[in-house]
């Protein structure tokens, strides 16, 4: 049995709870917007609503093979949810990227005094055959620089 890594972060900070939500909605910018993530291209397959799309974004780590996450994303008042999505046609992975056996989170946001609160939580395990204490060092790594990129 593999286990599935689980973080949360948090970050006091006085940007404004929208701008931080509509920055992380922006799922085609987020090369730019995460550069520490090594996301090297992202986009939106389709929308279903405004508040809710089908999305990629494909990770080329160093020394690793690319990895393609798809997911569905849904916006709420304070927060943005996402899923790995496992109903897409096959043909939104044409070169047969690596995709992650488990990926799932959520960014909130919140008033924290006269400031704002973002929580980052994530529960990913992005597949292939990497030894954990990998995945947990890049994580550590790279997950605190991407939620100063957001900030």
């Amino acid at each position: 049995i593999c286990p599935i890594p689980a973080y949360k972060l948090e970050l006091i900070t006085s940007v404004n709870m929208n701008s931080i939500l509509e920055t992380a909605w922006d799922v085609e910018q987020s090369p730019k917007i995460f550069p520490n993530a090594y996301i090297i291209e992202a986009g939106i397959y389709y929308k279903e609503n405004a508040n809710s799309y089908y999305a990629y974004q494909l990770f080329n780590i160093p020394f690793l093979s690319p990895r393609l996450y798809q997911f569905n994303s849904i916006l709420l008042k304070n927060s943005i949810h996402w899923v790995k999505s496992d109903t897409l046609n096959n043909n939104y992975n044409p070169n047969n990227f690596l995709t992650p056996i488990v990926n799932f989170g959520s960014w909130h946001v919140e008033k924290y005094k006269n400031q704002t609160k973002l929580t980052y939580r994530v529960c990913t395990n992005p597949g292939g055959k990497i030894p954990n204490w990998i995945i947990e060092l890049a994580n550590q790594n790279y997950l605190p620089k991407m939620i100063l990129d957001l900030e």
